[in-house]
């Protein structure tokens, strides 16, 4: 009889930890959901690689990829006319997550000129989708940021807008230059608890030569 009582009393404290972690489990669960944020994330830097498609210098492309070589997102730049003589032309910006079922959270693009004589001209228009808040902002003479956050369908769409681009100068008649930084930033959902995070830059040269036309590249 001792021996199995001392059975059920073992089995009972066994029965007691097993609730015992269930309850922790659904804690943490219960956690990560009210937060809406998983308790653990890894993160990375990301590669990037370029392209030129179709060899044309109206048109620059770069694709941010991880240690495995997965492309994570990707990033388009296209001018649709290139002679900024009379002022400032339409261009377009097309980004979004790969195909890898990665999730883009944020993109930062951050246009500075490379002599304080000239100035990025910078006007925004509204996004194809009309869905993604958007913000341009001039941090000083030199420098303008569009910055997009809470990206639409969760992260997992193409994003396109176009805008109108230019370089200002104070009367100079030489080769006139911007450097368009960009940077990226998502994640890849793991489980209910973990993720991992991602971010990756880009940097283009866009040259305003004394001809007026316009070019980008991504080589100084």
């Amino acid at each position: 009889m001792a021996g199995r009582e001392k059975l059920k009393q073992k089995n009972e404290v066994r029965l007691v930890i097993v609730a015992i972690a269930c309850l922790a489990l659904l804690l943490i669960v219960g956690l990560s959901v009210a937060l809406q944020r998983p308790l653990y994330v890894s993160q990375s830097s990301l590669t990037t690689t370029y392209n030129t498609p179709f060899a044309n210098a109206y048109w620059k492309a770069a694709y941010f990829n991880d240690s495995q070589g997965t492309e994570l997102a990707f990033f388009n730049f296209i001018f649709r006319d290139t002679n900024d003589s009379l002022g400032p032309v339409l261009s377009t910006i097309q980004f979004g997550p790969g195909l890898s079922g990665s999730y883009l959270d944020s993109a930062k693009f951050t246009f500075t000129s490379e002599t304080p004589l000239t100035w990025p001209d910078v006007a925004f228009r509204i996004p194809i989708n009309g869905l993604t808040p958007t913000q341009i902002s001039r941090v000083n003479t030199q420098t303008v940021v569009i910055s997009c956050q809470s990206l639409g369908l969760g992260g997992q769409g193409t994003e396109v807008f176009d805008f109108w681009f230019g370089i200002g100068n104070a009367g100079s008649y030489t080769t006139q230059s911007v450097v368009l930084t960009v940077n990226i930033s998502g994640h890849i959902p793991q489980s209910a608890l973990t993720e991992h995070s991602y971010s990756g830059e880009a940097t283009f040269h866009i040259v305003s030569p004394p001809n007026g036309t316009l070019y980008v590249s991504d080589t100084p």
